[in-house]
This record gives structure tokens, sequence and C-alpha cells, in this order.
């Protein structure tokens, strides 16, 4: 079994590349999708990754994380798949882990792990034990860095949606509930295992519903995504809840909700 790491890094993020990819592997590979807005950015790319025969680097001017994953999605070669950031790092035991993971549980198409900061602390509250994701979690929101997938099921039939995500001018987040709704409606077996497999400096985009204008226009648009036209009563019942729990303003956050909704359906 073999695993494509599949870092995507944009400008000056190209110098922290050292400190993901590890020491060699006979099983491990990295594909590193570098974007770039201007070529000078090309003068930081280390040369110990260009060095490096267990390391490919493709490299293109554009911006958008989801565009950047899928592009180093369609370049992948092993039986799984990783997405990792550029700000990530793998822990000691993540091989392991996903190795004996995904061959003990010869079912699972897609498995969520867990990820904590660079000082141990878990990045979000998760669950305590193993199990199947047959809906999108509400008792905890996933992230693409937590997900190792069977690259048989997921390239070439599952992309990220390129309207949402960071890099994106108008929808900045929900890339990756968009991505697992595509999924599970595609009929793969997705399970949650409580195990550490990744660190990372990130902040959580979703955090920030409550006063980034970006976040709740993704909002908007991810609940329209999922229930239609049923996503203008949703959006005004969760304004109106957030505003009765002194979290934000009524008027601006709804503004954005509905600015969302109208850009997915003018955008299909």
């Amino acid at each position: 079994m073999t695993l494509d790491i599949l870092i995507c890094s944009l400008n000056k993020g190209i110098v922290r590349i050292d400190d993901v990819i590890g020491a060699p592997r006979p099983d491990v590979r990295y594909i590193v999708s570098y974007q770039y807005t201007d070529e000078r950015y090309l003068e930081l790319i280390p040369r110990a990754i260009i060095e490096r025969s267990d390391v490919k680097l493709y490299q293109y001017k554009g911006q958008g994380l989801s565009n950047n994953r899928n592009h180093a999605l369609e370049n992948a070669t092993s039986d799984l798949i990783l997405f990792a950031d550029d700000d990530s790092r793998l822990s000691d035991s993540a091989f392991d882990t996903i190795f004996d993971t995904f061959t003990q549980n010869k079912e699972v198409d897609v498995a969520f792990f867990r990820a904590s900061t660079y000082t141990g602390k878990l990045l979000k509250n998760y669950p305590e034990k193993e199990r199947l994701i047959t809906e999108l979690p509400k008792d905890y929101s996933i992230s693409t860095i937590e997900m190792v997938c069977r690259r048989c099921k997921v390239q070439g039939n599952i992309r990220f949606d390129e309207r949402f995500g960071l890099g994106t001018k108008f929808l900045t987040c929900r890339e990756e509930d968009v991505w697992l709704v595509d999924a599970l409606r595609a009929g793969l077996h997705i399970k949650y295992f409580p195990l550490k497999i990744i660190e990372t400096s990130t902040m959580l985009k979703r955090s920030m519903i409550y006063v980034d204008a970006g976040v709740q226009r993704s909002e908007g648009a991810f609940t329209y995504y999922l229930y239609g036209n049923a996503a203008y009563w949703r959006c005004f019942l969760f304004a109106f809840h957030c505003t009765r729990r002194g979290l934000t303003h009524f008027l601006p956050m709804f503004r954005h909700l509905l600015q969302g909704i109208t850009y997915i359906k003018n955008n299909l």
C-alpha cells in the first residue's frame, strides 16, 4: 500500500515545505501543487524539494485553495491520498496509523482522523469513538487535513467545488463540507477514527461566522446547496437566533447570507 501526500502551497508558503516533508519512505510520495501570483515567488522554491526523487513539484500561476487541491489530486498515483497544507506536519506515528487503518478496514473509502496544534492541543472537540459518517456531522466540523482517501474512489469522481474556499473572492470557506456532501451523495463509505495524524497552525475559518462577511456568504451558499429554496427560511432563523444570543447584528448577517444564496443560484 502506498500514500501520496498532496501539499498545496501559495506564494511565500513554499518556504515552509521542508517542515511538511518527512524522511524518505518507500511507500510514501509527496506531490506539491504550487500556486503563484507573480514569477518572483518561483525564486523561493527550496532546492531540497527539487532534488528529492520522492517529491514531485507542479507549479502554475493562479490562486484558490479548492483549485489547488484539485490540481494536486489530478497528479496523484498512489493507493491512498492525504491533503496537507504548507503549515501542516504529520505526526511521527501518522503513516503506520493510516496504513493500519485502511488495511484493517477494507470497506472504507474515506477515513477522517484527528488534528492538533503544534503544542498538542486537539484542533476541535472530536468524538471519542469511531463511527460511520452518513451525513454531515452535527457535533463537530470536518477539515480536509484530517482526511485520507482511496485514490481510485475519488480521483475523477469527487472534486472540491471551486466556487468555495480560500482564495476566492466571495465564498471563502465551506468547500470541505460541500466535498463531504458530494462524497456521501456518491455513496462513498466514510468513517471517523479517533486517532491523531497531523499537526497544524491553521485557524478554523468557520469560527469567524459572526464577524466575517465571506464566512457568512459561504454559510448562505452552503445552506442553499443542501436545502434549495428552503435555505431562505433556514438562513432567516439562523441570523435571528444568532442576534437573539447577542453574537451578531441581524441585518448585516442576513444580508450576507442572502448574498451567498444569490451567488450560488447564479453560478450553478
